[in-house]
């Protein structure tokens, strides 16, 4: 028998599961009797058994047929460099935690069609955040977040989908056909650890087996979770710190676990924000090097103010500085500027002109929580105190933000047309800004930018140059850029730090005038010059007791070889990783298993690709 939580193998006859404790019986999706292993009806009201609910059978018996169009396409282009891989991931579980009385008054058709639905309303969040489902559980599922699709943020992206599928029962709950008084109450348990994919089939389905606990401690999470909760573990909640609003459970005692495990009720998600903005609360790392790159932006931004616009193109690998190096440059401009700022997200490509939204929700100040109403006063006033004759483009901005454009002809425009007017609307609002004070409106990540907003980009370029405009974009390498060279175009590539200067940033976190030669060694080839990896490793150095305070400086207190790569960069050499083509993904598994260091003539007997591994 297999247990339906952790996929566990048990002998006949177990009534709970030898490896997660969870029950081996099957309740009904529709009465919630439950029912024993490979009874094919249910013992209390005759409905067929299954893992999806009858009604829902046609929109959830194959992964293809309830994942989108583009995630299935993404899963199926890399699945070949999948197979038998190890990734870090967030396992999610969630249930219904009223179902079984919950079926008994609605009764079973009324009950299936419930579920149908909630589970429409789940997933619509579970693939916004680039979730894949990997099974049905009755009246819950278990989702997978970093697997197949690497994200570096998965934990985040996790937690983020828990709160929308909150969110949206809040909203429209009265769709799923609930009787009045009635509501769901879910319960949600996620963990953070690594997993072990397998293979995956023509119509997406994948099997995945859990390494150490990972699937169980989330299974069991959920369990010991109150409805209503949301419960992560350690694990989950030191990726996520600073990111949202959480209070400490305690140690909670886990069946089958033999240790207590601590874990965190999140509560709900803090205002937009970045990785450094999340750092900032607790005292940035010393800024070191970077000054001729600075100079660069600074001789930009006087031609700027001087009337001549230019657009600045800022490249460089995941944590190598670009956001610090815009924050420095932030800083040294003080108050003679407007600063904007629009980012786009790891799973955005999908949202049109999600970091056009961003930044007008953040120069407007608009709060996710705001009503429509506060919406629609906060555009107004933003807008207007830039001049009374903008008033006509208000419609556009207001259909931007998804409120009601207050103008029947926007509503009802051709969807071309309204872009257009969208386009001009915005530019308008940017010269008319810039003729005000200098402007610095900068774009991260265009790497993940959806079209809609390259577009948009593309459509304003040539009203930079005769502004007072300094727009600045920011992306990875392998993104190719479709701006064309123009003379208002700038490019900084940001380069690794040097050795010495990844030893200054070391000793600035851990506040030695002076570092043991080794110590230093660990954190320049651990490193390589990334900055954000230098403040990672030692933060790992220091929570894991790799390093202890002698005097005024620093020994290492571990061997070398105990020392671990944290999981912040694992996240993130992951993602890069997972970017590439199928021939040098499996190239660079192969020279990684041989070692640091390896000769051509082995990595080429030994990958066995058609391509030359060179």
């Amino acid at each position: 028998m297999q247990c339906p939580r952790c996929q566990a193998e048990n002998r006949e006859g177990r009534r709970f599961c030898a490896e997660c404790g969870a029950s081996l019986a099957f309740p009904c999706p529709a009465c919630g009797f439950s029912n024993e292993p490979g009874e094919k009806f249910c013992g209390g009201c005759g409905q067929p058994l299954g893992a999806v609910p009858p009604t829902a059978e046609s929109k959830f018996a194959s992964p293809h047929s309830y994942t989108p169009k583009h995630l299935a396409e993404k899963i199926l282009t890399s699945r070949s460099a999948l197979e038998g891989e190890r990734k870090q991931v967030t396992v999610f579980f969630c249930d219904i935690a009223n179902s079984t009385p919950l079926a008994e008054r609605l009764g079973p058709e009324a009950m299936h069609a419930l579920l149908s639905r909630f589970f429409e309303m789940a997933l619509d969040e579970v693939h916004l955040y680039e979730g894949t489902i990997n099974q049905f559980l009755g009246d819950g599922f278990m989702a997978l977040f970093g697997a197949p699709l690497a994200h570096e943020g998965h934990a985040r992206q996790a937690i983020l989908a828990a709160l929308g599928i909150q969110r949206t029962l809040r909203e429209r709950g009265g769709d799923l056909g609930l009787p009045p008084g009635e509501e769901l109450a879910l319960r949600m348990g996620l963990n953070t650890g690594f997993v072990v994919v397998g293979k995956i089939g023509d119509d997406l389905r994948m099997d995945y087996t859990a390494v150490g606990d990972t699937t169980n401690v989330a299974a069991r999470l959920l369990q010991g979770a109150d409805p209503g909760r949301i419960v992560v573990s350690e694990a989950t909640h030191r990726l996520v710190t600073g990111y949202f609003h959480a209070r400490p459970l305690g140690a909670l005692s886990l069946k089958g676990k033999s240790e207590a495990v601590r874990a965190w009720e999140v509560v709900s998600a803090r205002s937009a924000r970045t990785r450094l903005e999340v750092e900032a609360e607790g005292g940035l790392t010393p800024f070191v090097g970077r000054e001729r790159e600075l100079r660069l932006l600074s001789e930009c931004f006087e031609k700027a103010r001087a009337g001549h616009g230019h657009v600045v193109f800022i490249m460089g690998e995941p944590g190598i500085g670009k956001s610090r190096l815009l924050l420095e440059f932030q800083r040294r401009l003080g108050e003679e500027v407007t600063w904007l700022e629009g980012r786009a997200i790891s799973f955005g490509r999908s949202i049109a002109f999600h970091p056009l939204t961003d930044l007008l929700k953040r120069t407007c100040r608009i709060e996710e929580g705001d009503t429509e109403g506060a919406v629609v006063r906060k555009i107004e006033q933003g807008v207007l105190r830039l001049g009374e004759d903008l008033r006509p483009i208000l419609p556009s901005l207001r259909y931007l933000l998804s409120v009601d454009p207050g103008d029947p002809v926007v509503a009802a425009m051709d969807p071309q047309q309204r872009r257009g007017e969208l386009f001009n609307a915005l530019r308008c609002l940017m010269l008319r800004a810039s003729e005000v004070r200098p402007q610095v409106v900068v774009y991260e990540d265009l790497h993940w930018m959806d079209k809609a907003t390259e577009e948009y980009l593309l459509f304003t370029d040539d009203s930079i140059p005769a502004s007072r405009v300094l727009r600045i974009l920011t992306y990875r390498p392998g993104y190719a850029h479709p701006f064309g060279d123009r003379t208002y175009h700038a490019r900084i590539a940001l380069d690794a730090l040097p050795a010495e200067e990844s030893v200054r940033m070391a000793q600035g976190l851990l506040a030695a005038e002076n570092l043991p030669e080794d110590l230093k060694a660990l954190i320049v080839r651990k490193a390589e010059g990334n900055p954000f990896f230098v403040e990672e490793v030692v933060k790992a150095l220091r929570e894991v007791g790799a390093v202890r305070r002698d005097g005024g400086g620093y020994v290492l207190a571990k061997r070398l070889d105990e020392v671990v790569i944290p999981d912040t960069i694992q996240d993130v050499i992951m993602a890069r990783i997972d970017r590439l083509d199928e021939a040098p993904k499996k190239t660079l598994q192969v020279a990684s298993v041989i070692g640091r260091e390896f000769s051509h003539r082995l990595l080429d007997r030994l990958a066995e690709v058609r391509e030359r591994t060179e």
